[in-house]
This record gives C-alpha cells, sequence and structure tokens, in this order.
C-alpha cells in the first residue's frame, strides 16, 4: 500500500503496534529496552504496546523480556484452514510428497509475497524446504515464478516494485529483463525450476494452478542439489508436478 492509498485517519499507533510485533518476530526474547532501540521509540512508548498485547493474549513476558505467542499460530491456522484452495489441495500434496520422497508444497500469492499455505514430507523430504506459513519474495523461487509468469507485465511490475530484486546466491535473477525472459520458458514448459537462486544448494520444481488461465496458487517439490539434477530434474519431477496440477485443476472446474 503507498501512502496515498492511506486512509486519511491512519493511525501512527496501529502503525506502532504493528513495528513490535514485527520487530518481535524477528528478535530473540528481546527487553523493551532492545525493543525500544531496534524501533528508535520510547521506551515507555514500547512498554505501553507490549501490555496491551500482553492483555489480548499476542504476547508473553518471561524474566523481562517478551516473545509473541501462540495466538498468532491459532489465528493463522484459522485463515489458512478458511481458504478454499487449501481443501482442493491438500490430499494432492501428500501424494505428491509420497511419489517423489521429496517435500511437496502450495502455495499462494497474497499482497505481493508468496506464503506457503500446505506442505508434507516424503520419505526423503528435508525439513528446510516449503515450512507451512514461510513468506517469500516470489522472485527467487518457483513457486512464485511460476504464478508471476501468468500474471500481466503491469501487474508484476507493481509486485516488484514492493518486494524488489534482492540477491541472495549468486543465481538469483536481479534484473526484470531476465526474469521475464524466464517467464516466457516457464510459460512454454508448464513449470518454473528453481536452480539454488534462494538457497544454495537448495532446488524446486513448481507448477501454476490454473483456472480459467489466472492464478489461484502453484503446486511443487523442493530439495538439495544432489537429488534435484539431471533428467530428474528437468523431466521427472517435472512430470510429476504436472501431474499433480492437473489433478488439481480437473477438481477445480468439476460442477458443484
Amino acid at each position: 500500500m503507498s501512502d496515498d492509498d492511506l486512509p486519511k485517519q491512519w493511525s501512527t499507533v496501529t502503525e506502532t503496534v504493528f513495528d513490535v510485533i514485527e520487530a518481535l518476530n524477528e528478535l530473540d526474547d528481546p527487553t523493551v529496552t532492545e525493543l525500544a532501540e531496534r524501533l528508535d521509540r520510547a521506551a515507555s512508548t514500547v512498554h505501553n504496546h507490549l501490555a496491551a498485547l500482553q492483555r489480548q493474549g499476542y504476547v508473553v513476558k518471561n524474566d523481562g523480556t517478551y516473545e509473541l505467542s501462540l495466538e498468532f499460530f491459532n489465528v493463522g491456522m484459522s485463515v489458512r484452514n478458511k481458504l478454499s484452495l487449501v481443501s482442493d489441495v491438500q490430499s494432492t500434496v501428500d501424494d505428491l510428497a509420497r511419489q517423489t520422497g521429496e517435500a511437496s508444497w502450495a502455495a499462494s500469492l497474497e499482497n505481493d509475497w508468496i506464503y506457503f499455505i500446505c506442505n508434507a514430507r516424503g520419505e526423503d523430504a528435508i525439513q528446510a524446504y516449503g515450512d507451512l506459513g514461510a513468506k517469500r519474495r516470489p522472485h527467487s523461487i518457483a513457486a512464485g515464478k511460476a504464478i508471476l509468469a501468468h500474471l500481466s507485465e503491469e501487474t508484476v511490475a507493481e509486485i516488484l516494485d514492493h518486494t524488489g530484486l534482492p540477491k541472495h546466491t549468486e543465481k538469483t535473477i536481479t534484473t526484470r529483463s531476465d526474469l521475464f525472459d524466464e517467464f516466457e520458458s516457464i510459460r512454454q514448459q508448464g513449470f518454473a525450476l528453481n536452480r539454488g537462486e534462494r538457497l544454495n544448494g537448495g532446488r524446486a520444481v513448481a507448477c501454476p494452478i490454473l483456472q480459467d488461465g489466472s492464478p489461484l496458487g502453484s503446486i511443487g517439490v523442493s530439495g538439495p542439489a544432489h537429488r534435484f539434477r539431471g533428467e530428474r530434474f528437468t523431466e521427472t519431477l517435472p512430470d510429476a508436478v504436472l501431474g499433480a496440477r492437473n489433478i488439481i485443476e480437473l477438481e477445480l472446474s468439476a460442477p458443484s
């Protein structure tokens, strides 16, 4: 949201509350003083917001330090479970994990960021990939590129204006021209690849989930580069993900 889109009665108090929440998420058990320094705000102001969040059950205080409570988990899971896409894809994500032995997942684009909304672990899966609820920039992961490739150039440009094109590894795509070139390949082959663009040694394959030509999300698998290579990376795993995507799209198009 740009400054021009903010309501006229925009509350700096509300903004500070969310700044406190985000700082708590990034820091390890900070004190009031540490939070105040991080946010460049008066310690008394930060303390008041912490006390209010604690009363509402969203913050836990332990021996002078603070952390977010599991109430955020409760709210987050409630939001997730209300997503219609979750009920449509979870069983297919489970099957994909069993078939490939890798970490499988479904993701969705919201407010310009990619969120992993479903996941499953195959017998060889590594925990680091596709964590439920993880938030990622779309340009450096297969889940994001698969979706962006099926949006208009204008929409993608607006998303990148917000999230940027930061370099995570030597293989990260950091220019719009290169990214749009890759989108053309993604549309032609039907899937996107992550060749270690966000994590060194990590790779992924993803397909968009389309309805009437518009992306509802993406589905894919992730794993270490030593298993995601050669024909398995460019053919076998993409075929498995494409098959899973087709099942979901058929279910979405079936009459209710």
